[in-house]
């Protein structure tokens, strides 16, 4: 998610203005103002992306074969149970445009960070859906649903949680992926380790503190056939990871392709010799990865591999890397697998031959039993066949408008409202958000820009950013759809904050040749990195520029990636911010570059394409926020998400922080996902950002008795309470709470 920049842009005009204030004063005032739990208890679309066959911009609906039906998923979270409820929703495709009420066709909740109902795939008799599902205190598992009686079967019985799938289209076999719990990986026994100790090689240091000795990968891949048991298909663990992977059965359930990314030590040589894009910078990135001392690294390489449904052997299906997504089409007969743009082997043509495979993609047709392929043309895939359904399933949303579903009759466009998810946002009141555009170096971005809903012209907000993945073409409460983990847009508009949601670029080519002559970084971490850096900064500038703004009230928050970018702006921009957060994100600091060596390479991207030893650490001094922590005057509330990572990844800025008695606040979530979804852990994530942000930037405290203990712990923060050598009283306990 490398995006961004910025620059003084034109004032609102006084047209403008009046329009804005116009619609913020059309809203009653008898509506409540959004929050935080209104935010959880939203209605929306359950991941459309993992629809079968669909691509990510996201098809609402999934149709069945015949095109008579169509199915849509809901969810929404449940404060009260700690829960997020999820609805399968089937529709007669005949029905819709005569207005039909919602036919709710099966219920499920989870408990845990999955889906409770996810991964639709309608069998060939056009009455069965298939799905993940699972219910509180279960591990998910692959359902069958027949949609006229409403018989409910469950088709496996994984021990572990099941997290991909695909089936047969008549539904007889089943390919799935589990991902194994740490406590059951395998290792060396008490035994072995007491005569011989344990070999550290690739383990990373959070299995080996937690005792977890072994390398086994945690993913494991089955094949069932209906009415047998699951069969384990072996993958060498040490040469590929499946959690990024892509199942794919063939239409007679024989065979299946696997998409796995390759580790470092797996890489063929010869891998190095390809041209993978036409950006040399992007070239450049991808070859070091066959320079990487750790083996266990994972890279963006990746592999087909074979199955054999009826033996329940697995192999390379040939010899060429796969970057990216890669459509797999089966021939209807299952002899051949399509692949649009691959890259071809290199072994056993000529050199002529060899010369053009390095720069150029193919369109091909693959024997999965042989592993022969010829280069095919596009006119020999197969045509998809014109949809048989009577109705269209759309959503209409942008940034000002909540998402409704319509259909439409394709024939005459007649349009009809389908379902409004969220009839609720009748009773609240929300702020615009405007779509704001900048410069930074002749690149133009964009930003979305969240008003108070009492929002008044000519009056200085203090301003919280939110780093990236606006989209002015989606509705959202958090910002971003939904990134609950770090970013709160709505709840903090309507605490009195102007909310800027980072960053895009405007057009394509600015994406494109925005480090043209490397004006932003010698790598593309470097680059990426510092055009976000110099977009945050223009951003503000803008702002100021429009008087909108109090920069002595700034608030910033990193997510993931961004973090990178947060952090260097707390110990190299001359903004100062009042308050800031880093959430459950890569900091490019010299501890993570050791607690994950594996990771290292990007690291080292970032910080100008250097280790930090040697001349290299030269580098680091400059550029890594890790020897720079002593100009961070910004109170800091720390986050960490216990699923995804564990708390050493944002160790480095709490000890700093902390052993220059500077305030600093640290939570650990231990079983929340990266993208935080239970409802209870939403609260501690985005609830505890609008209280941090409103204690530093306005002064203000909730009155809620339970918060009692957190804003004393602040306000000792805040008054400078003198510590020990140790950093805390003797009887005080570390700015860690355990949730």
């Amino acid at each position: 998610m490398y995006l961004l920049r910025s620059f003084l842009f034109a004032g609102l005009s006084s047209l403008a203005a009046l329009t804005l204030l116009a619609g913020q004063l059309s809203q009653p005032l008898d509506k409540h103002l959004s929050t935080v739990q209104d935010a959880i208890r939203m209605t929306r679309l359950a991941a459309p992306e993992y629809f079968h066959g669909n691509d990510v911009s996201g098809r609402v609906a999934t149709f069945s074969p015949d095109g008579k039906l169509f199915a849509i998923v809901l969810r929404k979270g449940n404060l009260e149970q700690n829960t997020n409820e999820f609805s399968l929703l089937v529709y007669r495709t005949a029905d819709p445009l005569r207005s039909p009420k919602p036919n709710v066709l099966l219920r499920m909740s989870s408990s845990s960070n999955r889906e409770a109902i996810t991964q639709i795939r309608w069998l060939s008799d056009s009455e069965t859906i298939l799905f993940l599902g699972e219910n509180p205190g279960e591990s998910s598992q692959v359902y069958q649903l027949n949609v006229h009686t409403k018989q409910l079967m469950k088709r496996t019985s994984s021990a572990a949680p099941i997290s991909d799938y695909d089936c047969a289209p008549d539904g007889r076999v089943i390919l799935f992926r589990v991902d194994t719990p740490h406590d059951q990986y395998p290792g060396p026994d008490k035994e072995q380790i007491r005569r011989q100790g344990v070999v550290i090689t690739d383990q990373t240091l959070q299995d080996l503190l937690a005792g977890r000795y072994g390398r086994s990968s945690s993913e494991q891949l089955f094949v069932q056939f209906r009415g047998h048991r699951a069969a384990q298909l072996h993958i060498p663990a040490d040469n590929y990871v499946l959690n990024a992977s892509a199942l794919s059965i063939s239409p007679d359930g024989e065979q299946a392709i696997v998409r796995a990314n390759m580790m470092v030590r797996a890489l063929p040589k010869d891998w190095a010799e390809y041209s993978y894009f036409s950006d040399p910078s992007v070239n450049d990135y991808l070859h070091r990865f066959f320079e990487l001392p750790i083996g266990a690294a994972p890279t963006p390489f990746a592999q087909l591999l074979f199955v054999n449904t009826e033996s329940s052997s697995i192999r390379p299906l040939w010899g060429a890397p796969v970057i990216g997504p890669i459509p797999i089409v089966w021939a209807k007969d299952s002899k051949s697998v399509l692949l649009a743009s691959a890259l071809l082997p290199l072994d056993g043509v000529s050199a002529e031959e060899r010369s053009l495979r390095r720069k150029n993609h193919y369109d091909v047709a693959i024997s999965p039993m042989t592993g022969q392929y010829q280069k095919i043309s596009k006119e020999e895939f197969p045509k998809t066949e014109a949809s048989r359904s009577l109705t269209e399933v759309s959503i209409e949303e942008d940034a000002n408008t909540p998402p409704r579903i319509f259909v439409t009759d394709p024939a005459t466009k007649q349009k009809s409202l389908l379902l409004d998810p969220n009839p609720q946002f009748s009773e609240l009141r929300f702020g615009n958000v405007e779509t704001i555009e900048w410069s930074v170096d002749g690149v133009n971005l964009i930003g979305g820009l969240y008003l108070p809903p009492d929002y008044r012209p000519g009056f200085k907000y203090p301003l919280v950013i939110q780093t990236h993945g606006f989209d002015p073409r989606r509705w959202s409460m958090d910002g971003v759809n939904e990134w609950s983990s770090g970013y709160a847009a709505r709840p903090l508009a309507a605490n009195g904050f102007l909310v800027l949601q980072l960053q895009d670029f405007k057009t394509r080519y600015d994406k494109d040749h925005y480090n043209d002559g490397n004006r932003f970084g010698v790598t593309l971490g470097q680059s990426g990195r510092n055009v976000n850096v110099r977009g945050i900064e223009g951003a503000i500038h803008y702002l100021e520029g429009r008087g909108l703004i109090d920069n002595r009230s700034l608030g910033i928050v990193g997510f993931s990636r961004s973090v990178s970018w947060v952090g260097y702006l707390l110990t190299h921009s001359s903004k100062h911010f009042a308050a800031a957060s880093l959430v459950d994100g890569v900091d490019d600091g010299y501890f993570q570059e050791l607690v994950y060596p594996q990771f290292a390479w990007d690291k080292d991207e970032k910080n100008g394409g250097a280790s930090p030893f040697g001349e290299g650490l030269k580098t680091w001094l400059k550029e890594s926020p890790s020897f720079s922590m002593g100009r961070v005057n910004t109170p800091i509330r720390l986050l960490s998400l216990g699923e995804s990572t564990d708390v050493s990844e944002m160790w480095e800025w709490f000890a700093a922080l902390r052993l220059q008695k500077k305030p600093v606040e640290y939570i650990l979530l231990p079983d929340a996902s990266h993208l935080v979804v239970k409802p209870w852990e939403r609260i501690v994530a985005q609830q505890g950002l609008v209280d941090w942000f409103r204690f530093w930037l306005k002064n203000e405290e909730d009155p809620d008795p339970t918060k009692k203990e957190q804003y004393s712990r602040w306000r000792r923060s805040r008054q400078g309470t003198t510590h020990s050598a140790s950093g805390m009283h003797a009887d005080e306990t570390p700015f860690i709470e355990d949730n």
